[in-house]
């Protein structure tokens, strides 16, 4: 029986074998690049996560004027606003755990929202083999949640799975720290 602390141990989950991967994840990527109009009647930005199940959920992203100047100066010390990136991220994306606690899921989620608020298009997977390159498709960068990087190891050359295709070549680790 799965306890709740075996529910926020990062791991690879089954995955759903969709027969067209590259469809999920260009749903994401454009999903990711909109802003959609909120039932306050503000235009927001998303980040989209891809569940194992392959559901798109989307997070809408505080406005930029909710941010005060030294947020905005930490998230661009870590992404710079210009140029405008795509940003695939690998973390811990099990449907259970996102709806008990998306912050104990995803410790850096806010960060992830940052990035989004300030203009770039962030997609979130678990980094499945079935959906590496599906997932890092496009990407000019690629942040990698650290405890999953175990996981992603056993995956016979999974950076160049993901650097073959991306558009950029840049894979950054992320601490959960």
């Amino acid at each position: 029986m799965q306890t709740n602390e075996d529910l926020f141990i990062p791991r690879m989950p089954e995955v759903y074998d969709h027969a067209d991967i590259e469809t999920v994840f260009a749903r994401a990527r454009a999903a990711a690049g909109e802003p959609k109009l909120g039932d306050d009647g503000v235009y927001r930005r998303q980040i989209i996560i891809v569940t194992p199940g392959r559901l798109l959920i989307g997070k809408d992203c505080p406005l930029p004027a909710q941010l005060n100047l030294e947020q905005i100066a930490l998230l661009e010390k870590f992404v710079p606003r210009q140029p405008v990136l795509q940003i695939s991220v690998i973390a811990y994306t099990l449907l259970e755990a996102l709806k008990k606690d998306l912050r104990q899921a995803i410790p850096f989620v806010d960060y992830l929202l940052g990035f989004s608020t300030l203009g770039h298009s962030v997609w979130i997977f678990e980094g499945h083999p079935s959906a590496l390159a599906a997932g890092c498709r496009a990407a000019d960068l690629l942040l990698v949640d650290s405890a999953m990087l175990p996981e992603l190891e056993k995956i016979p050359d999974w950076r160049g799975t993901a650097l073959k295709a991306m558009r950029g070549q840049e894979i950054k680790l992320i601490s959960r720290d």
